[in-house]
This record gives C-alpha cells, structure tokens and sequence, in this order.
C-alpha cells in the first residue's frame, strides 16, 4: 500500500479542502485492488452520485421550467463549462437538435478547456476570465435568455466571470456545483449543489462529479421539453425521418399514438414529409 493514509483528508498546508477535493477514506486502499475490486468500489461509490441528484430535485425542477418558459418565449439557453463540465454541456446540447426537433440556434455551449473541444470552445483556460464575458455580449446575451454554469469545484473563473456578466446582462442565470457552499452557487440568480463528495480517485471530478452533473443536465432538458410541449405520451414529438432509423422511429410512434395499421402510417408520414408532429396533427393528436 502506498502513500501516507494518516493524513486527514479535509486539510492541507492551505487549510480545509472542498469536498471535490479531499480524499475519500472508502478508497484508501485504491492502488492494492484488482480490476474488479476498482469497480466494485466505483459501483458502490456511484450511488452518491444518484442521490446527490436526487436531493436536487426540487431545484433541477426550477432549472427545467424556466428553460421552458425561455424556449417557448424564444429566447435561448447557454451552458457555460470548463473541462469535464464543458464536455459534458457539448454531449447534452448536440442531442437536442435531432431529439427534439429543436433549431441548433436556442441552445449554445461556452467552453474553456486544454484539449479540443470542438468550435464551441473560446479560450484554452479555466483562469480565462475576460472570455465568457465578452462572447456572452457578443452573442447579444439579455433579459430573454437562460445561462448556466457548470463547475464540479464552484470556483472556476471561466465559469464565475460568465454567470457574473449574463446577470449583469438582466439573463436568468444558475450556477451548477458539486462543493456546499461554493461562490458559483451564489453569483447568479440560482444554484444548485450536487453533493456528490470526494472522489475515488482524489480530485478526479470526471468521476461522481461529472456524473451527477450529466444527471442533472438530462434532467432539465428533458423535463423542459417534455413541459414545453415536445413529448407525446413517452415518445419523442418532433422527429423527421431524415434516414433509415428515423424513419423507423416515425413509424413505430405514429403507429403506437393512433393505433393505425402499417399502411396508413406510412402513407400519412409520407405525405408530411415524414413528421411526426404533422403525421400526429392530421390525425387530431398534436397541435
């Protein structure tokens, strides 16, 4: 075994260390287990990550709804990150497009991070502070719009100097963290703290962090667009068959909402351009 495990985990030559950063006493013993024993290990240290979500509920609700009220309104929604974080708001807006028929204009992503993260991404570093804020009012950010920050610690300055600006901008704007009572929960209008604690691996916030964060992200999007209209029953809405499985796709949720036989579904999405919305609207099924 190595390292020295008297050290307590919550200080350092500095002072107390935040959650994300601290070690977890569960995985002292990290460098003496097999591959399995890693991953049994992870398995039962994941499980914070679900609850961490779960106590945020009430919260992501609140995040959900008035991104709801803001697509509905026309305005648009940036997620600001910076690494895993900005990953992550990459992974979820690229989804949204084909999933929900959204344009790719009301969802944006302002990353900051080392390695490339596609054109998304604005400067090279989190400490950048200057950089959010600029393309923010560059973007014409404003009263119409949603912004929210993502940052396992609360303390990135890329992130921060953004929520900062998009209130200043008159935006609604929330704060998304993994440590209790970090600046980014209190910069904007709202935070909400996924408590997910150390990690397995200490500081590796791709780990519970990142997960409860990814959770959380699915949770209000989803529940924005299934509120704002763009859910029917438990199917997706406003699919377009635009290639083979989508069209598949068109089929089975035409044919699962009004009942109809093969043919009549095929037909009726054929003569709308294989949209489900139009298919389900001359049927009587969505407005």
């Amino acid at each position: 075994m190595t390292g020295n495990h008297n050290v307590h985990p919550a200080i350092s030559r500095t002072g107390p260390l935040p959650p994300t950063e601290q070690r977890n006493a569960a995985s002292y013993h990290l460098d003496t287990l097999d591959s399995l024993g890693v991953v049994e290990l992870m398995n039962r240290e994941e499980q914070r990550a679900l609850d961490a979500v779960g106590e945020a509920s009430g919260q992501l609700a609140t995040v959900a709804q008035r991104v709801a009220d803001c697509v509905q309104a026309g305005g648009r929604v940036v997620l600001l990150g910076a690494g895993t974080s900005g990953r992550l708001a990459l992974q979820e807006v690229a989804e949204l497009p084909p999933t929900f028929g959204l344009s790719p204009e009301i969802f944006h992503v302002l990353a900051a991070g080392s390695a490339a993260m596609g054109p998304a991404v604005i400067t090279n570093t989190e400490d950048d502070t200057e950089a959010a804020p600029t393309a923010l009012a560059a973007q014409g950010i404003g009263p119409a719009d949603v912004v929210i920050g993502l940052a396992a610690s609360g303390t990135t300055p890329f992130v921060r100097s953004g929520i900062k600006a998009a209130t200043q901008l008159g935006s609604w704007t929330c704060g998304i963290a993994n440590n209790p009572g970090t600046p980014l929960l209190t910069d904007g209008n709202y935070g909400v703290l996924l408590d997910t604690g150390p990690e397995v691996l200490t500081g590796s916030t791709r780990l519970k962090a990142g997960t409860a964060q990814k959770l959380a992200l699915n949770r209000i999007t989803t529940a924005a667009m299934v509120v704002g209209g763009r859910v029917i029953e438990n199917h997706m809405l406003d699919v377009t068959g635009s290639n083979a499985k989508l069209r598949l796709r068109a089929l089975r949720i035409v044919s699962d909402v009004t009942g109809w036989d093969d043919s009549r579904v095929r037909t009726t999405l054929e003569q709308n351009a294989w949209s489900v919305r139009a298919a389900l609207k001359g049927a009587g099924r969505a407005g």
